[in-house]
């Protein structure tokens, strides 16, 4: 997936890639709609998560009465006329890994199950697994009792599969309670039809876990807080969990799961080839999800739709949720998963599918390679109702949503480059004017406008982030006219400048020493993982700027690089207020060198690259950290005449398929590249030049003629290339290096090389001069 452009912050997906949600439902009662709609797209369907950006809490307010210029490569949509705009649209849910449609589509022209899986899930191998079991919590079952109701054949005991105890008649109904945080508190109860009275069998121990079975009829009919009952095969068992609020699970053969997972995230009219391959889809599923201590998945789309076998009507009669269609594709397909070749290990597959991708998936990296981004010519099936739709989108709609009295524009920032219109919107700003008569914006994503108006909530609503605005053709930008300049009072200014370019809610921010550079080097590379800003401190005490741009980015957690002497104690005492969820975290070894290998850490075995750099010197590094951010590899520090033993240390785990030397050999000597070669199952080999710039020049030459935009910083100090390399490795972008009165050589080559439409300049007239800066102009195209 392409990096998004330099202006707004690519979020994180909004359904967390490997503990989100399959689809994006939540739990229906039966007979709600037609059978032949994936559960993903049925009409009660609500997202099941917003991020503090999404909701757009953060607004900006300014003095200025009139709407500024766009940003510069944005698309700008003015409100029309009518006060509405009118978005054409794909696809429903999070469009990672199989659409539900396309399935169907597939199956249509005549793709069996095996080829359709194939398709969405590329690399990865059909295996057949032995039968086991599946525990479920019902978390329907909500109000903290787990509560049967009795039929011929019920029993109980303490686990599943164990001894079972017979209940005796004249009861109507079992229930199991707590009275206080110990398991030893829970009390079996039967009702007789006016009271209820404590009962155990001889010989059961008289404490949780509870299970009820039926050996007879192989279902128990769980009682709801509704009152109504919710038929379940297996066994159900009432499970403390520390309070007196019980958790109902249950336990049954994970075929039998199955067959009300499949019947409820795709109706028995799909085509059998689309229900076969979305059992597998499920079975895959249900064993890669993570466990809690007391069930392995979960009844609601946060996991997979599960709703038990069916109601038991007034009468004793079922209302099915099975289907025999669906049941007929878990049969036919019994045992079958999918799995993936990970670095450490071939292992089970993480199966995201959604309703509808829109004629385009998109990718969730993470090291799930299976799960890219790709056309998908299946999705636009006739029945299909969401592969592509018509919306409209109020202003009102976006002024409730943001709080903005009076939206005036939308100005989309970033898309992620996959699929038509550029994308899926990632970044957004919506623009308007206060009571008063205040420009003020709002921070936004793609998934943010949605919410704004939510199908099927609204039946003309939007029902993913992968949209245009129709009608008339944006308003266009202009381009940069020369470099721009990202620039502060200081570098802890420009640090926190250059940190504008990201939107609120960040998942992490790194905060590293500005008074020294050796632990500051592997971060620059790291943040490219989390797409994370780069924010600088003294040993001491928190600057104004930093403090300034950690309130306004709100990250979930920040990540203090190097020891105390970088960041001491009482700062990192500071920044636990700065962190949404007090988490802070120092990683550190017991020198630069250690610093970065446990940062390494943080990658898995078997990557493709590493990046070698020296530690006692900085350029060559915060050039080669453009690269490793970009693409996602570690950077590791030596000495120039001797492998550091945390490097080495790092290389023997890491396993790389080659490592690439930056520098020349008065930088790191040609003994030490080929020792580390031989960590690599590809060897080493070298990016250099003969001094600093013509060796970020080589760097660049890595990348394609025309790659934009282009980052410059000044090579004779660290702050401003730091931030720099963040920056431009998000934009899988070089970064040029050249001094401060004058374009050096190593520069004119790199910049003649990549001919770049726009460019950005870090740090003020004191690192690089305007002379300078208008000089670098000449290489934009």
């Amino acid at each position: 997936m392409r990096r998004p452009s330099l202006v707004g912050l690519s979020l994180a997906l909004v359904l967390s890639l490997l503990t989100g949600a399959p689809s994006t439902a939540s739990p229906q009662e039966p007979d709600a709609v037609e059978d032949a709609v994936p559960y993903a797209q049925q009409a009660d369907a609500v997202p099941d998560v917003e991020t503090p950006d999404e909701l757009g809490e953060t607004t900006v307010v300014t003095d200025s009465p009139v709407l500024p210029a766009p940003v510069p490569g944005s698309e700008v949509y003015p409100v029309p006329a009518d006060g509405s705009f009118d978005i054409t649209g794909g696809g429903f849910g999070h469009r990672i890994g199989m659409s539900q449609w396309g399935a169907h589509g597939a199956g249509l022209q005549g793709l069996p199950h095996e080829r359709i899986i194939s398709f969405y899930y590329p690399g990865t191998r059909l295996e057949t697994w032995p039968a086991s079991d599946i525990s479920v919590g019902i978390t329907i079952d909500h109000d903290g009792v787990t509560q049967v109701a009795h039929r011929a054949g019920l029993r109980v005991g303490t686990t599943a599969g164990g001894t079972t105890y017979a209940l005796p008649s004249g009861r109507t109904q079992w229930r199991v309670r707590a009275t206080s945080g110990s398991a030893s508190s829970c009390v079996l109860q039967g009702y007789d039809g006016s009271s209820w009275s404590t009962w155990w069998p001889s010989g059961m121990s008289r404490s949780c876990p509870v299970t009820f079975s039926s050996p007879s009829e192989q279902t128990v009919d769980l009682v709801l807080p509704d009152g109504s009952r919710r038929i379940y095969r297996g066994a159900v068992t009432a499970t403390h969990r520390g309070s007196t609020s019980l958790a109902s699970v249950n336990h049954l053969p994970l075929e039998h799961y199955l067959r009300s997972v499949v019947a409820a995230e795709m109706g028995p009219s799909f085509h059998p080839e689309a229900l076969q391959a979305q059992s597998v889809a499920a079975r895959t599923y249900a064993q890669r999800s993570a466990s809690t201590s007391y069930y392995k998945i979960c009844d609601t789309t946060a996991c997979q739709a599960y709703r038990g076998r069916g109601v038991r009507r007034s009468d004793g009669t079922i209302s099915s949720y099975e289907y025999s269609a669906n049941t007929s594709a878990v049969d036919a397909t019994a045992g079958q998963v999918l799995t993936f070749g990970f670095p450490n290990g071939r292992r089970l597959a993480t199966t995201m599918y959604s309703a509808s991708t829109g004629g385009q998936t998109i990718a969730s990296g993470n090291g799930h390679d299976y799960l890219t981004a790709q056309r998908d010519p299946y999705d636009a099936v006739a029945a299909n109702p969401r592969h592509r739709w018509s919306a409209s989108l109020p202003r009102t709609a976006l002024q409730q949503r943001y709080g903005i009295h009076r939206v005036e524009r939308v100005q989309v920032l970033t898309r992620d480059g996959v699929g038509e219109w550029g994308g899926r919107v990632l970044t957004a700003r919506v623009e308007g004017f206060t009571s008063g008569g205040q420009y003020t914006y709002a921070h936004a994503t793609g998934t943010g406008l949605m919410l704004a108006r939510y199908w099927p909530t609204w039946s003309d609503g939007l029902s993913s982030d992968y949209f245009t605005f129709a009608g008339s053709a944006p308003t266009p930008t202009p381009s940069p006219t020369g470099p721009v300049r990202v620039a502060g009072t200081d570098r802890y200014g420009t640090a926190a400048a250059a940190a504008e370019q990201w939107s609120p809610g960040v998942e992490v921010v790194y905060v590293v020493s500005g008074q020294d550079y050796p632990d500051a080097l592997a971060a620059s590379a790291r943040a490219g993982v989390y797409d994370a800003p780069i924010l600088l401190s003294r040993a001491e005490d928190l600057p104004g700027a930093t403090r300034r741009a950690l309130t306004r980015l709100r990250p979930d957690r920040l990540v203090v690089l190097g020891g105390t002497e970088a960041v001491n104690t009482t700062v990192l005492g500071q920044l636990r207020s700065y962190a949404r969820t007090g988490r802070v975290d120092r990683v550190a070894g017991t020198d630069r060198y250690g610093t970065a290998a446990a940062l390494s850490d943080y990658y898995p075995s078997g990557v493709d690259r590493v990046l070698l750099a020296s530690g006692q010197a900085f350029p060559d590094a915060l050039a080669g950290a453009a690269v490793a951010n970009g693409q996602q590899v570690p950077l590791l520090l030596t000495r120039g005449d001797e492998l550091h033993s945390s490097t080495k240390r790092a290389l023997q785990r890491l396993r790389p398929r080659e490592v690439v030397v930056l520098g020349g050999d008065g930088a790191i000597s040609s003994t030490v590249m080929r020792e580390a070669g031989t960590y690599a199952s590809g060897g080493a080999r070298r990016w250099a030049g003969t001094d600093r710039y013509r060796t970020a020049a080589k760097i660049a030459a890595t990348f394609p003629q025309g790659t934009d935009p282009a980052f410059v910083a000044v090579g004779t100090d660290f702050p401003d290339a730091l931030v720099a390399a963040a920056l431009a490795g998000r934009q899988d972008a070089p970064l040029v290096l050249t001094r401060g009165d004058t374009v050096v050589r190593g520069a004119h080559q790199a910049l003649t090389h990549l001919r770049p439409r726009s460019m950005y300049v870090l740090g003020g007239d004191s690192g690089i001069t305007d002379t300078t800066v208008k000089a670098l102009g000449r290489y934009l195209r």
